[in-house]
């Protein structure tokens, strides 16, 4: 799928979510309360569980699991950007001890202090924004496999990334940030109702995330974990009258236009194969024998 493709599907699974609005408000005031919070960043991360088997979002039950795997997510994404923020940190305190020192007098103790803290501050920035983008999978693949471990496994994350494309992937890392900014720039201008919209829009924008990044991460991910898409066909609607037709009826019944005629189905997906090490026949990519001259595989 490529990124438009996903944005748009991510956004339309997302308005879903206006469909019960109990479940929305029921989130909206979890959101707000912290550490029960992480209920919220769980159903999202159920979200990105089901996605993209699943076309709708999930039911607001099995609070304790939900409180869990936010806790995960919580704590994934503090151990990722402690390096970085610890080298922030540092750097941003160095770096103003450095201008107390200079405003008191230039010396070479200044200017070292000075320049080692930018020079932390902009390491840090780099590593957190490296550091980010293997979170974003790393947290993908721990949902998915439901081992907390797998979101440290750096060699099959980057095998992951390889399989989505690193440019692709690092698109939509820009992409999903910029929304983030401008929503939450957009929300900060509105004085008093800008807290009330950032309430409402918070758990739809990590809906509409972890949707993205499940859909991207199955893009890459390991056979074993790779599912497809439900198939989902276009209703079919009168050309002139917009009336909605059954899948029966040839002719509109408000206007009696002909109906349009329905897009056939997509084809069946092939299995995956390979070929066998001896003959060369075309088997199952999971065959440990060769149907044909019944040498094993290695």
């Amino acid at each position: 799928m490529n990124l438009s493709g996903n944005l748009g599907n991510s956004f339309d699974y997302a308005k879903k979510m206006f469909s019960e609005f109990g479940r929305l408000i029921i989130l909206i005031v979890l959101g707000i309360i912290p550490i029960v919070n992480w209920i919220v960043i769980g159903y999202a991360a159920r979200v990105l569980r089901e996605s993209p088997a699943s076309d709708t979002p999930p039911k607001l039950e099995r609070y304790g699991e939900m409180f869990v795997d936010g806790a995960k997510v919580f704590f994934t994404s503090l151990i990722y950007m402690l390096i970085p923020t610890i080298l922030i940190t540092l750097g941003i305190g160095s770096f103003i001890a450095g201008l107390i020192m200079e405003g008191q007098m230039v010396t070479p103790g200044a200017l070292m202090f000075g320049g080692t803290g930018l020079v932390l501050v902009l390491v840090g920035i780099v590593l957190a924004f490296f550091f980010l983008l293997m979170l974003g999978v790393g947290m993908a693949h721990m949902i998915k496999t439901g081992k907390f471990g797998k979101a440290f496994a750096f060699g099959e994350i980057f095998r992951i990334i390889r399989g989505i494309g690193w440019g692709k992937y690092i698109g939509w890392a820009v992409v999903v940030v910029i929304i983030a900014i401008v929503i939450g720039a957009l929300a900060g201008a509105i004085p008093y109702v800008g807290w009330i919209i950032s309430l409402v829009v918070s758990p739809i924008l990590s809906v509409f995330i972890f949707r993205s990044l499940a859909l991207l991460y199955n893009d890459g991910a390991p056979p074993e974990l790779r599912v497809a898409a439900p198939i989902v066909t276009e209703a079919l609607v009168c050309p002139s009258c917009g009336t909605p037709l059954q899948p029966h009826q040839k002719f509109c019944p408000n206007c009696g236009t002909a109906a349009p005629t329905p897009p056939p189905p997509p084809p069946a997906a092939m299995p995956e194969s390979k070929f066998c090490i001896s003959c060369g026949a075309k088997i199952p990519v999971g065959a440990k024998f060769c149907g044909t001259c019944g040498t094993k595989q290695a």
